[in-house]
């Protein structure tokens, strides 16, 4: 299992048996830190499964101990092998995003200095020396949004994988340092965001989704999916500046910047040039409005009039939370545009 220092790779080539009865706040008492499982199955190569990268979002987890625990139950092996690596065992133990002194785990995966660059380096080295059969990153949202899967490349494969989740597609290129786009460049990989956590309907649907996967001989060139593709186009991401305050409903004074009561509900549906987002408390501050290739486009979609925060132009928001510790670590939320395939 190797050292006890919890930002060492650790290899499993065994389920451990209270792995399939633990809760997430408790798998530091099973793991030491972060884990690679290698179990084997019928079929090679092995599907590549990646939850708990964020230590509050447990519903990756649940679905894989579910899986898992219908075939040992069973005595079958699984129809595909499964590589599954559980990220941030520390940060699930108090149901966190991650630990103050820690760097976002999925905000690693394009090279840096700490250690847990070099983590993650050496598991993407042993992934790219044995190329998976796919990559599935399984995420939970902070506010509201349906059930959607998000792909780095607009690849056939990485559509039709996406689409066996969800008909609804958000392809994105930024952020650069996440762990799908690190996947991309050697198999085909997806992220699956599955509802907010602890939500039942969520463990359901990505327990139902892997049991697609390994039945997989390849992957499809159609998906069965009865409906096209609602594919959207992640364009740019609204930031809050650091150790700014927040809040959410116009009565609430004491910020630099309020949003609207019901800003998740904005999630997925169309809004219009002018939409309200919220009011500016503090005007020497600004959102800053991010696009894909870092730059900041703040003009092109936002304007305050009279302390108001308006939308310029018509956009698809997803991620919006009202989840203020999720706001300040990362963003607000994404702005999107509807994509047509060729």
């Amino acid at each position: 299992m190797g050292s006890l220092n919890t930002m060492d790779l650790h290899i499993i080539d065994e389920t451990p048996d209270r792995l399939l009865e633990v809760t997430p706040d408790k798998l530091h008492q099973v793991l030491p830190g972060p884990t690679l499982l290698r179990i084997p199955g019928k079929k090679e190569p092995p599907l590549f499964i990646c939850t708990l990268l964020h230590g509050d979002e447990p519903t990756g987890f649940l679905a894989v101990q579910q899986l898992l625990n219908h075939y040992c139950k069973q005595e079958k092996p699984l129809p595909r092998s499964i590589w599954l690596f559980l990220g941030n065992v520390a940060a699930a133990r108090e149901n966190v995003r991650h630990l103050p002194n820690q760097p976002d785990f999925n905000r690693i995966w394009k090279g840096g200095a700490l250690p847990e660059h070099r983590l993650v380096e050496q598991l993407l080295a042993i992934l790219k020396s044995n190329t998976p059969f796919a990559g599935i990153d399984i995420h939970n949202t902070s506010g509201q949004n349906p059930h959607y899967a998000c792909v780095n490349k607009l690849d056939e494969a990485f559509i039709n994988l996406g689409q066996l989740f969800s008909s609804m597609i958000v392809y994105f290129t930024r952020p650069e340092e996440v762990i799908s786009r690190a996947l991309a460049e050697f198999c085909t990989a997806i992220t699956v965001e599955s509802g907010q956590a602890r939500d039942p309907f969520g463990v359901d649907h990505v327990l139902d989704f892997l049991e697609q996967c390994l039945a997989l001989d390849s992957i499809p060139a159609n998906a069965n999916n009865p409906t096209e593709p609602r594919v959207y186009h992640s364009i740019a991401r609204i930031e809050v500046p650091d150790n700014c305050r927040i809040g959410f409903g116009e009565s609430c004074r004491e910020t630099d910047f309020n949003f609207i009561e019901n800003l998740e509900s904005m999630n997925f549906v169309e809004q219009a040039e002018n939409t309200l987002v919220g009011w500016r408390r503090n005007p020497d501050l600004k959102l800053a409005v991010v696009d894909e290739h870092g730059e900041d486009v703040s003009e092109g979609f936002i304007s305050y009039t009279n302390g108001e925060i308006r939308l310029i132009r018509s956009v698809v928001p997803s991620m919006f939370t009202t989840f203020a510790p999720n706001v300040l670590d990362d963003c607000l939320g994404y702005l999107m545009q509807r994509y047509t395939l060729g």
